[in-house]
């Protein structure tokens, strides 16, 4: 019982790292992105385009150790990733249009939130 949390913890652990590192892709793009004058949400889909390859490859051979179809993880992969931009696309345009926060701000703040939406279907759904 604790070896099994203590694996599932460091799962998580695996996937937070990679997940940062994810970020920081994302991140880094969208800024210079936004530096040289690309809208926003162009920029938002672009970096975060980025960080999903990054992501599949840091999840499939790391953090989960996915055995099972390549093919298959990488389309449910795609899917969980898309819905996750859907949803961090409406929260960015929120804070920036609705509540005039800061452009670079709302995206890590919509990052943050999108990145606990995908470790529990990755988990449950992707790399089971």
């Amino acid at each position: 019982m604790f070896l099994n949390l203590l694996l599932k913890r460091k799962q998580f652990i695996k996937y937070v790292i990679s997940g940062t590192l994810n970020t920081a892709i994302t991140l880094i793009v969208y800024n210079i992105l936004i530096k040289i004058d690309i809208n926003y949400i162009t920029s938002n889909i672009t970096a975060y385009s980025l960080g999903i390859i990054n992501g599949f490859i840091c999840n499939t051979l790391w953090v989960f150790k996915s055995n099972g179809n390549i093919s298959t993880s990488f389309v449910k992969f795609i899917i969980v990733n898309s819905i996750s931009l859907i949803l961090s696309t409406i929260i960015l345009i929120f804070l920036v249009n609705i509540l005039h926060f800061n452009k670079i701000l709302s995206q890590l703040m919509s990052t943050a939130i999108t990145g606990v939406f995908n470790y529990i279907l990755n988990k449950l759904w992707t790399f089971s």
